[in-house]
């Protein structure tokens, strides 16, 4: 197979999207104290960082762009896919967590940008579903021969 497939474009996007998510805000938090913002990165003032969210994110990110690379054996990429759905469900239910969490003790307002890991979500699963078809094309020409 070649670099140049379907889902090369697509793990890329899902790669920047989550890329993106790392630096932008997930939460706000309005308290007594003042508002909280909660990133992975934390990166504005009075922002809240978690790791959980950073290391996910991070591995997905190293994932995506080493599952592109992996083009001449489909059967690993597509199990580097699975585990790119697996991490990508774990960090959407940490969001989710985080923010049932944090709803008693303050307000907290997700943001847009939480829609990031379900648009990566979107796109792994697109390529996982590109990355079998590749697969199945091969057998059955392996098969005409």
């Amino acid at each position: 197979m070649v670099l140049q497939r379907w889902q090369t474009v697509f793990l890329l996007l899902a790669a920047i999207a989550m890329a993106v998510f790392t630096f932008m805000p997930v939460m706000g938090l309005v308290t007594d104290n003042g508002n909280i913002t909660l990133s992975a990165m934390g990166c504005d003032e009075g922002g809240v960082s978690s790791l959980v969210l950073l290391v996910m994110d991070c591995l997905v990110v190293l994932l995506s762009l080493v599952t592109i690379f992996k083009y001449r054996d489909l059967k690993l990429q597509q199990r580097l896919c699975k585990v790119i759905i697996m991490l990508l469900i774990v960090i959407i239910v940490d969001i989710a967590v985080m923010w049932l969490m944090q709803r008693g003790q303050a307000i907290a307002v997700l943001t847009p940008w939480v829609a990031l890991p379900f648009v990566a979500l979107f796109f792994t699963i697109w390529a996982s579903g590109r990355i079998k078809a590749d697969r199945k094309l091969l057998s059955d020409s392996e098969r005409i021969r």
